[in-house]
């Protein structure tokens, strides 16, 4: 199987983070979630790639909820990038294309994140991985882009199952 490229958005890594913070805050032990425990066994067939928009949410949920300071977030964060060999794309610029993208989708306001997370994916030529079903569904249906899976299709997909 030729190696795929994906990207990873915040409900990709959201429990891997959650569950590192109350670690570190409570030092409890910890269960490594099933998403993250794939994307590590998964390294040899699939090649990660992050941006700096999931980091902001990751790192708005610690600092909010979680009550983490920004440095102890970091350390995670570079050994979440190590651990998944994961590629760190640190800006991006945006234009009028995305006004493409949302005008062919009717989708509430909240997804709008999702649709600049999407746009990195279509131009870094990934699979855009949702947990947000609803926009897999729309997105493949409007035909923007052809790789809008959700967690449990590239789980097969990576299998072998498909």
């Amino acid at each position: 199987m030729k190696r795929i490229k994906v990207y990873l958005d915040t409900n990709m890594i959201h429990d891997f983070f959650v569950n590192q913070a109350i670690y570190i805050k409570k030092r409890e032990e910890i269960k490594i979630p099933k998403k993250f425990q794939f994307i590590i066994a998964s390294t040899e067939k699939v090649g990660f790639v992050t941006s700096f928009l999931t980091k902001a949410e990751i790192v708005r949920e610690l600092v909010s909820a979680h009550s983490l300071e920004y440095e102890e977030i970091s350390i995670v964060w570079k050994e979440f990038l190590e651990a998944t060999e994961c590629r760190y794309v640190s800006n991006f610029e945006f234009n009028e294309n995305i006004i493409d993208i949302v005008a062919k989708i009717k989708m509430r306001l909240r997804t709008l994140l999702n649709f600049f997370h999407l746009y990195i994916a279509i131009r870094e030529n990934a699979y855009f991985v949702s947990g947000d079903k609803d926009i897999v569904r729309k997105v493949n249906e409007s035909k923007i882009y052809g790789k809008a899976i959700t967690y449990e299709q590239l789980r097969k997909f990576v299998e072998g199952d498909i």
